[in-house]
C-alpha cells in the first residue's frame, strides 16, 4: 500500500504515526514545502519571545522518519492532484503515485499589503524576520486581535521591548473565542500591561512609515505584523474533483467525496457537533484528533471522529483563559450561567447550555477544572439531572461522565 501525505505538521505526522502502527510494511511518503523537519507551530510565539530555543520546537528530527520508515520530501510544493490517476505533481515536475492520500497541507496567513516591513507569523523564517525587525525598530502595529495577533503583541511588548498597537476591525478582542464581558476583562489587563488596543479600526494600508486605518486616521509604525487569520492551502486542488468550501469537506471518517482521499488539520472542514455546522477547527488538539482518525481509516481501521470541538487555552502576562464550544448565538435560544465574575481580580466564569446540554464555557483568571467541563462538552449528552450542580462540581464526576457516555478511561 502506498500512503501519501501532503503536509508535515501535526495532522500529517499524527496520521503517519497511526498508519505505521497498523501497517508495518506500507510505503509512507510525506511531502512538505518547508525545509525543516516536524516542529511545533504552537511554540513559534514562545520562540519569538525567546522562551524556547530552536531545538526545543523540533518535535521529530530526521531519526524519527528513519525509525518509522517514512520518506520525507522537503522543500517541495504540490501543484496538482490527478484523482483519476491516483497521482500528484510537484513543483519540480516530479510525479508521485498513491493508493491512499491525505491532504494535511495546513493554512497560510491572510496578507493585506506587502513590503519590506510587513510580516506574518507562521514559520521559523517568519519569526527570524520579526526578531530582526524588532531589534532595530521599536514601533510595531499588529493587525488582528485574535489568538495569534495577541500572542505576537505579547511577545513584542513583553520580551522584545517594542511599543505595540493592536488594530481590530471588530468590536472586541478574541471575537468568537470570548464573550463581550470576558473580552473586556482581558483587554483591560493587556492595556494595563502597556499594549494599546484599537477596536473598530480596519487596516487599509501601510506606506513604510504610517498605517492608514478606516476614517483616514494614520498611526506611526516602523513595522507591521498581519494576524487577521489564515486561509487553507488548497489551491492545488482546483479541477481535482475534490469537494471544497473554505477547506476540504470531510465526513466523520475524515474522508472526502473521493473514497481514497482524506483531509485533516487546518485544511479540513469537518462537522462540529456543538455548533452543528461544518467548520475548520484550527487548533492543535483538533489537528491531532483529525490526523489520527484519518490515519486509522487509511490503514483500514474504521474509525469515526469524536469530540472534535473548538477550544482555546492561552495566557497573557500571567492571566490565563480557556474557552470552548458555542459562546454566543443569534439564532438559538442558549442559556447562560455566570459562575464567577470579579472584574478587579480579572475573574470570569461562564457556562452555556442548549437543550439541557453543555455547549460552551469560558474561564478567565481561574481555569481550574476546565478539562472536566471540556470532557462533558465533547460528549453532547443530556445532563439535565446534573445541570443545577454543574457550576460547583459537587457531584461524582465519574457518574456524570458515565451517564453522558464518556469512555471508562476518563472515570475517577
Amino acid at each position: 500500500m502506498k500512503y501519501l501525505i501532503i503536509g508535515n505538521s501535526i495532522a500529517g505526522v499524527s496520521a503517519a504515526r497511526i498508519i505505521r502502527r497498523h501497517d508495518k510494511d506500507g510505503d509512507i511518503t510525506i511531502v512538505t514545502k518547508e525545509a525543516y523537519p516536524f516542529y511545533s507551530k504552537c511554540l513559534l510565539p514562545y520562540y519569538l519571545r525567546n522562551e524556547v530555543g530552536f531545538d526545543e520546537t523540533i518535535l521529530a528530527d530526521e531519526n524519527f522518519y528513519k525509525e518509522k520508515n517514512i520518506y520525507l520530501i522537503k522543500g517541495r510544493t504540490v501543484t496538482k492532484v490527478l484523482t483519476d490517476k491516483n497521482k500528484l505533481l510537484l513543483d519540480n515536475n516530479q510525479e508521485i503515485l498513491y493508493d491512499k492520500l491525505l491532504i494535511a497541507a495546513g493554512a497560510s496567513p491572510i496578507q493585506i499589503g506587502n513590503g519590506p516591513n510587513i510580516f506574518s507569523l507562521r514559520s521559523f523564517d517568519d519569526v527570524e524576520r520579526i526578531k530582526e525587525a524588532a531589534a532595530r525598530l521599536k514601533k510595531a502595529v499588529v493587525v488582528g486581535a485574535g489568538p495569534m495577533g495577541m500572542k505576537v503583541a505579547y511577545g513584542l511588548k513583553g520580551r522584545l521591548g517594542c511599543n505595540v498597537i493592536v488594530l481590530e476591525a471588530g468590536k472586541q478582542v478574541f471575537t468568537r473565542i470570548l464573550s463581550k464581558r470576558a473580552a473586556f476583562i482581558l483587554s483591560k489587563h493587556l492595556i494595563n500591561k502597556g499594549i494599546e488596543i484599537k477596536t473598530n479600526s480596519r487596516f487599509i494600508s501601510y506606506d513604510g512609515k504610517h498605517v492608514k486605518i478606516d476614517g483616514a486616521s494614520h498611526i506611526e509604525a516602523d513595522f507591521v505584523v498581519m494576524a487577521i487569520g489564515v486561509k487553507p492551502n488548497i489551491g492545488f486542488l482546483n479541477s481535482s474533483g475534490i469537494t471544497t468550501n473554505t477547506g476540504v469537506i470531510v465526513d466523520s471518517y475524515m474522508r472526502t467525496n473521493i473514497d481514497n482521499i482524506y483531509a485533516a488539520g487546518d485544511a479540513a472542514e469537518a462537522f462540529d457537533p456543538v455548533t452543528k455546522r461544518y467548520t475548520i477547527n484550527a487548533t492543535w488538539p483538533s489537528a491531532v484528533l483529525e490526523g489520527e482518525t484519518a490515519g486509522c481509516n487509511m490503514a483500514g481501521i474504521e474509525t469515526q471522529i469524536k469530540g472534535n470541538v473548538s477550544s482555546n487555552s492561552i495566557q497573557f502576562f500571567g492571566l490565563s483563559f480557556v474557552s470552548a464550544g458555542l459562546l454566543e448565538s443569534d439564532d438559538q435560544q442558549i442559556e447562560e450561567e455566570i459562575i464567577d465574575e470579579d472584574i478587579p481580580k480579572n475573574l470570569f466564569k461562564r457556562l452555556v447550555f442548549l437543550d439541557n446540554k453543555l455547549v460552551g464555557f469560558e474561564f478567565l483568571g481561574d481555569v481550574q477544572n476546565a478539562g472536566i467541563y471540556l470532557d462533558i462538552l465533547k460528549e453532547q449528552k443530556d445532563i439535565s439531572q446534573f445541570k443545577n450542580r454543574l457550576s460547583y462540581l459537587d457531584f461524582d464526576y465519574g457518574k456524570v461522565l458515565k451517564f453522558a457516555g464518556t469512555e471508562e478511561r476518563f472515570f475517577l
